[in-house]
């Protein structure tokens, strides 16, 4: 009898303990789970209010980007962070909405912003429904970061007004093998977007754009331009358009080129990691 009451103390144990394991297993995911549900109700209620609040690196489930795997961690570095009031290209917000910006990043970099809140503007009072802003990270010390090296920042942006939703995520830039990057830097409603070519190798290099005429026309009087060693071109209406242009980008220099819209009210903005094709494509 004795024996049995110790048999089955035992059992109940064993049970106790199976269901405690299977708890530390499930409430990590129950409160991920519960924590998207809710987010996507909260999405929807703001949605039927007409209120949109969304971003191409951040979401409200918090995203992990990778931005780039190649920095060479010595030169500056710009991350373009875009937000927008939009449900899709034929519905938006009226309002105008309000929002702050809060940041974080790891040790190893240094880390400004190029401002803290802004104002998505909205329909009602002429605005486009975006609105961007930069983020510029430098090697922590001014001491190069080695091969392999990963750095992130952490960011958080959200709205004050009129309602209030967050927005989240965290972008990593890894430190890789030395190379020649780009990104095109543009806002809806520029006569003109820039495109920021880096050179993180110990050697000048001779770098390629290509663009379509049709789209885009290269900024004539920029250096880039002037110290071309190589163009060419195409006929539209019967003129000779520039459609390519070689020019020398230095060693550890980043070199800006301007192309002006012909559609002012086009995004070509592009980043390494951007799904699409880019408006300028570069070779070397």
């Amino acid at each position: 009898m004795i024996r049995r009451r110790k048999r089955q103390k035992r059992n109940r144990i064993i049970l106790l303990l199976i269901v405690l394991v299977i708890l530390i297993f499930l409430v990590p995911m129950m409160t991920s789970l519960s924590k998207y549900i809710y987010n996507a109700v909260h999405d929807y209620y703001l949605g039927s209010k007409g209120f949109y609040f969304n971003s191409d690196k951040l979401s409200t489930n918090h995203s992990e980007f990778e931005i780039a795997n190649n920095w060479s961690g010595a030169e500056t570095y710009t991350i373009t962070i875009n937000l927008n009031s939009k449900k899709n290209d034929l519905v938006f917000a009226e309002t105008d909405i309000d929002y702050t910006i809060n940041f974080t990043h790891s040790d190893n970099i240094e880390c400004t912003i190029s401002k803290t809140s802004g104002t998505i503007k909205g329909s009602a009072s002429g605005g486009l429904n975006e609105d961007y802003f930069i983020i510029t990270i430098n090697p922590a010390g001014g001491v190069g970061l080695p091969n392999g090296a990963q750095t992130w920042v952490e960011v958080e942006v959200t709205s004050t007004s009129p309602y209030e939703s967050t927005l989240s995520g965290r972008l990593y830039v890894g430190v890789g093998a030395e190379d020649i990057s780009y990104e095109i830097m543009d806002v809806p409603g520029n006569p003109y977007l820039e495109v920021n070519i880096t050179n993180s190798l110990d050697t000048d290099e001779d770098v390629t754009l290509e663009f379509d005429p049709n789209v885009i026309l290269l900024d004539m009087t920029s250096s880039f331009r002037l110290n071309a060693t190589a163009t060419t071109t195409q006929q539209i209406n019967g003129y000779d358009y520039i459609n390519s242009v070689t020019s020398q980008v230095k060693s550890l220099e980043t070199t800006t080129v301007r192309f002006y819209k012909v559609d002012p009210s086009q995004d070509y903005t592009y980043q390494a990691g951007d799904t699409g094709t880019p408006v300028v494509t570069l070779t070397y």
